[in-house]
């Protein structure tokens, strides 16, 4: 039956694992945004980047994340539960060369909740630049 359809299985599945790997070094990833929901004051939302997008899976780590803050209170952006880089009211802050496995936003405001589709969080796994490579060889 093979053989009438003229499909032909792959004899090993690794040299395909290995053509994908060369292709996400030269290309990147897929953009992938999370819209952050209502945060009470004071709280956090945390997820989990494989989790929340499946898809990512095959990139992981990501090491690129934006994070667009339109709403009136400071945020926090925590990164992996151990780093930290805080996000002012009304500014983008982005983040590169890091390894991306859980992120979470915090609310610095004591009194004021953040409003939904204010606060948006864009995460990549950037492709592979010269320097990048001379950085991982030295």
């Amino acid at each position: 039956m093979i053989e009438r359809s003229r499909i032909i299985p792959r004899a090993d599945w690794r040299k395909t694992w290995l053509i994908r790997q060369e292709r996400i070094k030269k290309e990147g990833s897929e953009y992938f945004s999370w819209i952050v929901p209502v945060t009470a004051a004071a709280a956090r939302v945390t997820i989990e980047i494989a989790k929340q997008f499946p898809r990512a899976g095959k990139y992981m780590p990501l090491d690129f994340v934006e994070v667009s803050n339109n709403d009136d209170v400071d945020l926090t952006l925590t990164i992996n539960g151990a780093e930290t880089l805080p996000v002012p009211s009304g500014t983008i802050r982005s983040l590169d060369n890091a390894a991306l496995w859980q992120i979470g936003i915090t609310n610095n405001d004591a009194v004021t909740s953040t409003v939904l589709n204010r606060v948006t969080v864009t995460l990549r796994r950037q492709p592979m630049t010269i320097d990048k490579w001379a950085q991982r060889g030295a």
